[in-house]
């Protein structure tokens, strides 16, 4: 009779603790449900930012050919008629004047008129670049009157890790004037960059 009795007990128990087991489980499965969820997240946030830099680094890359068009033009243009880069063609993108806002100038906010645009590369960048003369005085020479320029004078010796040290010509008494070249690249997903080299030439 005990053992009957014993065995209905454990029945009766069985049958209470049958439905605990099912809610736990859902608990367990839906958590496990949503750290997937914010694991695939994760790394598609991830995956995305690595594109993107990979993107901007390309786009820096690319505008080293604005640069190098630039670069070309300001030399030919120094050989054909030093004069010339006395005075501005906005057309072509040069300016014989520092820009207006300098030195608070942000071209991301006041890119001039008149850059000169190369054509798109395998890429997908698109490079845009303007040249100034950091002067004072547009169309005029950089020593006219009242002219201020940004200019570096060659001396006997050369400053430690300057552009005019380490075997570089370094004339004594030649002027030089310096020149900012300024560019844009546009490309893929909104990608913008601005990139910027400063060029010395012997004053004219």
């Amino acid at each position: 009779m005990e053992t009957a009795n014993l065995v209905r007990q454990k029945i009766k128990f069985r049958n209470a603790q049958s439905g605990v087991a099912l809610p736990i489980t859902l608990m367990v499965l839906v958590a496990m449900m949503f750290a997937a969820v914010t694991l695939v997240r994760s790394v598609d946030t991830a995956t995305l930012v690595a594109g993107n830099l990979t993107f901007k680094q390309r786009a820096i890359l690319a505008g080293d050919d604005g640069l190098r068009q630039a670069f070309g033009w300001m030399r030919n243009a120094y050989n054909i008629s030093p004069a010339t880069l006395s005075n501005s063609n906005i057309g072509i993108g040069y300016y014989s004047t520092r820009h207006a806002d300098d030195p608070n100038w942000n071209p991301a906010n006041n890119w001039p008129a008149g850059a000169v645009t190369l054509p798109q590369d395998a890429g997908g960048n698109t490079v845009s670049y303007v040249v100034h003369r950091l002067c004072t005085l547009p169309n005029a020479a950089y020593n006219a009157p009242n002219q201020k320029c940004v200019m570096y004078v060659g001396g006997t010796a050369s400053s430690s890790g300057g552009s005019q040290s380490i075997d570089a010509p370094d004339f004594e008494g030649v002027t030089y004037v310096y020149y900012r070249v300024t560019a844009r690249i546009n490309g893929p997903r909104n990608t913008v960059s601005y990139i910027q080299s400063m060029v010395l030439l012997p004053a004219s």
